[in-house]
């Protein structure tokens, strides 16, 4: 399996983490993952993944259970693609929910 790993800056406090695994061009595994600048360390808020055998996403809480949604994809390269351009696209929604919900104690 060839591992493609890399980290997209969105800018100085928000980043992308992106890593999949690709067996004859198929995507075989991946994670997708928003990690945003909070208190002076890097926190996950959300993330798209395939463990526990399907492609799903983590909304992450500081307080609350993870909620893990399927995502249904004909196939972990279209999941993989969906994660790219929610998070790519959504990132500083997803950031600010984050950040409300750390307010809130």
């Amino acid at each position: 399996m060839r591992t493609v790993e890399f980290r997209r800056l969105l800018d100085d406090e928000n980043a992308l983490r992106v890593r999949f695994g690709l067996e004859s061009g198929q995507v075989v595994e991946f994670v997708v993952q928003l990690e945003c600048i909070f208190e002076n360390r890097w926190v996950a808020v959300i993330r798209y993944d395939t463990a526990h055998g399907f492609a799903h996403c983590d909304r992450l809480h500081p307080y609350e259970p993870t909620l893990k949604t399927r995502i249904e994809t004909r196939n972990y390269n279209e999941a993989l693609t969906v994660a790219l351009n929610d998070l790519g696209t959504h990132w500083q929604d997803y950031r600010n929910r984050y950040e409300r919900w750390l307010n809130q104690r």
